[in-house]
């Protein structure tokens, strides 16, 4: 996703919640994951080579370093999925002409037409500021459901859902809190880019939110030159 900036009402620019979270790094998952895209493009090339020359030949490194663009790609995917969750909520015109796009979104319309579809979406990608604890962010969906209102994070990578996309939310609830909001439960939805599916949800985010205080005062302290 776009990077957004984030202003106190002194013209101070201060950090975002993902950037917070990102102290943390992103682990084996994405490790594992960056291992298996160079793998797969890796074979893809010298399956093309085969078939050119007949005879195996090892790509060289510049040829291999090509894998960036199919992870960008599978960045961009995830984007668009976000995108068109969103406006769904805001009632604009949707793009599925990607398959993949297709398929996640597809996921999505089951979870809401099962589980949400009495639903009333009040926020949607707004930005937020905490004026005191001076950060921002930008929470995806906030919406009232079955007499509760649930804040939620759409996310369509990983192999399950991290830790740190809790400590995220923990965020947007901070923000949502000290802006005249309340969340009284927490979901992540999850709609990887294959057969998988996951909608795990929270009714409590305290110790995230002691986690993320901390980090947010890391950051700062790591800020200061």
């Amino acid at each position: 996703m776009p990077k957004n900036n984030y202003f106190l009402k002194s013209g101070e620019q201060v950090v975002g919640t993902t950037t917070v979270c990102n102290q943390l790094g992103k682990g084996e998952g994405l490790m594992n994951w960056s291992h298996k895209i160079a793998y797969e493009s890796t074979v893809e090339l010298i399956r093309e080579a085969f078939k050119k020359f007949k005879k195996l030949v090892i790509p060289k490194y510049e040829d291999i370093e090509k894998w960036q663009s199919k992870r960008d790609s599978a960045g961009d995917i995830g984007t668009l999925v976000h995108k068109a969750v969103i406006k769904f909520f805001t009632d604009e015109a949707i793009d599925l002409s990607d398959k993949l796009v297709a398929a996640c979104y597809g996921k999505f319309l089951s979870w809401w037409y099962n589980e949400g579809d009495d639903a009333k979406m009040v926020i949607a990608e707004t930005p937020l500021v905490s004026e005191k604890l001076a950060f921002g962010g930008q929470p995806d969906l906030y919406i009232r459901m079955n007499g509760r209102n649930r804040l939620i994070d759409i996310k369509t990578g990983g192999k399950w859902v991290y830790d740190d996309w809790w400590l995220q939310l923990a965020g947007y609830d901070i923000l949502l809190r000290e802006n005249g909001y309340k969340a009284d439960e927490y979901q992540i939805l999850w709609l990887p880019k294959d057969g998988r599916f996951g909608c795990p949800i929270r009714k409590n985010l305290t110790k995230e939110k002691r986690i993320f205080r901390h980090l947010l005062e890391i950051h700062k302290l790591r800020s200061i030159k």
